[in-house]
């Protein structure tokens, strides 16, 4: 063999040789490090364990083994988290990063299922006034990957029954994730350029009385898909009135499929901020009940509007689309029966701007359109400006022919009335805000009688109905082309909801109508 052969090749096997002991040195070192972090760098008030910690050092991997983390509060030592993980594996981390860089390095962390459980009522805030960081980090780190596959989440509120929170088979995959000082002082202690996420379900306790689960889901580069969700009362409708001492909605809800495009979430000067740029709710069906034979609940309500801009975080949802929906409203009213019933089906609507983070100005629209108690077509228009304080609002509804009879359905067990006639058409427009409102309308309608009946419900009071119908006008003209018109001025009960504000404008502007208070 040539001598200068064999030079190069003796340089080049101990070269070879050196970054090999460096390169297993390193990851011994780092081995070393990691177990040093755990011993030296994490607070008192968090501990850490696992059954044994491997190197692989020719892929340069850490596993930890059964690792248990329990995070206690500084003040009084009760644990409030805790976290099981199978197994936890950091795959190549950058030695050369560490030395010459001065940061950590890492292309993926996986935490294979675990099991993660919080209890939200043994939490007790730090009283510093500074925010402090968890952990002390020297170095900044960068994780090309964070994967967390079958995880489940618990978290309990210490109620009777305690689970607030529930999920299983989440799968989390977060990219390009950075950790440093600067992060750690935020609400949201990392950075990250993408993320994934689905699961099996998703169990969250709404509410003292309501329940919302979800079926399989998936969040995958800013697009959503969440099935078969549910809203319910998790009593019966008896039961619920026996439990409050307010009236309160009894609610059933089934939604098969919601989308979300453009998903967007994060802090801003530590105020949470979420959105989407469209929004689409496949048919949902809901069901409502209100026992009105229970006190009425007279705190004050809020119009839409007021909600919308008193919200604790910044909404953004561009477009919202409801498809084929179904609602059936029932009101109970008297103890004899069990209520009366409106409904409205094949309901679309297209929301748009329903959000607190627009300019004054920018006006949120509603454009509904529905069957009303099977087969009357209705057309609304609504819209309000979320910035204005006076939250003032127009709402204008098209409202096809409908039987009269159709609203006996209603009228006859909660207000013992019942009506005969046919309404051909009817237009209405309501301007207000949230203390008066002005309505104006226009109906063209048939041979409209009113029978008053008895307390059973079961027999026309003869001498009351003759007396309402003296002032009831029976036909809107002779002409059937014509509109009888009628307005009125409503000041709002504030103890109500906005539905109950339309319907006090829609029943004064009926009576201006129909007792002659018009014009042809």
């Amino acid at each position: 063999m040539n001598k200068n052969l064999r030079l190069f090749l003796l340089i080049f096997i101990g070269i070879l040789i050196i970054s090999i002991g460096i390169w297993i040195a390193s990851n011994i070192i780092l081995k070393n490090k990691a177990e040093n972090f755990l011993a030296t760098r994490i607070p008192p008030n968090i501990s850490a364990t696992y059954s044994d910690l491997t190197l692989n050092i020719f892929q340069g991997t850490l596993t930890f083994n059964e690792v248990s983390v329990v995070l206690k509060n500084k003040i009084d030592d009760k644990v409030h988290t805790q976290v099981a993980v199978d197994k936890f594996i950091i795959e190549d981390i950058s030695y050369m990063d560490y030395v010459f860089q001065k940061e950590i390095h890492i292309e993926d962390i996986k935490l294979k299922s675990p099991i993660i459980k919080y209890y939200s009522h043994m939490l007790s805030p730090s009283k510093d006034s500074v925010r402090k960081s968890p952990i002390t980090l020297y170095k900044p780190v960068l994780i090309d990957e964070l994967s967390i596959d079958n995880a489940t989440l618990h978290i309990y509120d210490g109620t009777k029954d305690s689970i607030s929170l529930y999920g299983k088979n989440i799968t989390v995959e977060i990219d390009d994730i950075l950790v440093n000082r600067e992060t750690l002082q935020k609400r949201l202690p990392i950075t990250f350029s993408d993320y994934e996420a689905e699961g099996d379900s998703i169990f969250l306790k709404a509410g003292p009385y309501e329940n919302l689960s979800s079926g399989d889901f998936f969040i995958k580069k800013g697009k959503g898909e969440f099935n078969s969700l549910s809203l319910q009362t998790k009593y019966s409708k008896t039961r619920l009135s026996q439990l409050i001492s307010k009236e309160r909605d009894h609610f059933n809800l089934i939604i098969p499929k919601i989308t979300l495009d453009g998903i967007n979430f994060g802090f801003k000067n530590r105020v949470l901020f979420a959105g989407s740029t469209s929004m689409t709710i496949e048919q949902p069906n809901l069901k409502i009940f209100r026992d009105k034979t229970v006190a009425d609940d007279l705190t004050r309500k809020p119009l839409y509007s007021e909600m919308l801009r008193t919200l604790p975080f910044q909404l953004t949802m561009e477009k919202i689309a409801i498809k084929n929906a179904a609602i059936a409203y029932t009101e109970k009213v008297k103890d004899d029966n069990s209520g009366g019933t409106i409904n409205f089906d094949n309901l679309y609507a297209n929301i748009q701007n329903a959000s607190n983070t627009y300019p004054k100005g920018t006006r949120t629209t509603l454009d509904i359109k529905s069957n009303f108690m099977e087969n009357t077509s209705i057309a609304v228009d609504w819209d309000f400006d979320v910035n204005n304080t006076a939250d003032t609002f127009i709402f204008k509804a098209d409202i096809g022919k409908l039987s009269a009879e159709k609203l006996n359905k209603f009228t006859v067990p909660n207000l013992k009335v019942m009506m005969e006639g046919e309404v051909e058409k009817t237009y209405f427009t309501i301007s207000g805000d949230h203390t008066r409102s002005h309505v104006d309308m226009k109906m063209r309608y048939d041979d409209f009688k009113v029978s008053v009946l008895n307390k059973e419900g079961n027999k026309k009071n003869k001498f009351l109905s003759a007396i309402v119908n003296i002032f009831i006008k029976k036909e809107s003209d002779e002409n059937s082309e014509d509109f009888r018109e009628g307005s009125a001025t409503v000041s709002r009960d504030k103890t109500k909801s906005i539905f109950n504000y339309f319907w006090l404008n829609t029943r004064d502007g009926l009576k201006s109508i129909l007792t002659g208070n018009d014009k042809n």
